[in-house]
């Protein structure tokens, strides 16, 4: 198994806990006050772990700041939109599939435009494993 493997197996678990608890919380909390409540709790944790981790071993640089900003806008949008999408109605599995791994398609799709990535058979595969599994998931008819 690949070194990153376990970390991000890891990462999985703790993300389908977010989306569960997230799905639990819509329709009682507005959305973006339940984005607000998410991200304060997610930078509490992070102080913590900032505070009494490991120290990191790369060093910070301005673009990393700046880089490391500018993707958590786009959690707190992201995490908002599933706020509103779950207050009207949306399953957890096809919700969740589209945000999530609508996400992921594409940035495999342009990863390796922006970061040199090999655009080998298996990423076409798994690309379109990906669109596959979030069109199946999203058309589901509730029961």
């Amino acid at each position: 198994m690949a070194s990153w493997a376990f970390a991000a197996i890891a990462a999985s678990l703790c993300f389908a806990a977010h989306y569960l608890m997230l799905r639990a919380a819509s329709g009682r909390i507005g959305d973006a006050l339940g984005g607000f409540a998410l991200e304060a709790a997610a930078t509490v944790g992070l102080l913590v772990l900032v505070a009494l981790g490991p120290r990191n071993e790369v060093p910070t640089t301005t673009a990393g700041v700046v880089w490391s900003v500018l993707s958590g806008l786009m959690i707190t949008g992201g995490v908002t939109l599933l706020f509103l999408a779950f207050r009207l109605g949306g399953p957890v599995a096809g919700t969740g599939t589209i945000a999530l791994g609508g996400g992921v398609v594409l940035a495999a799709l342009f990863a390796p435009m922006l970061f040199g990535e090999a655009f080998t058979v298996r990423r076409v595969i798994g690309v379109g494993l990906g669109l596959a599994a979030t069109v199946i998931l999203a058309t589901e008819r509730p029961h």
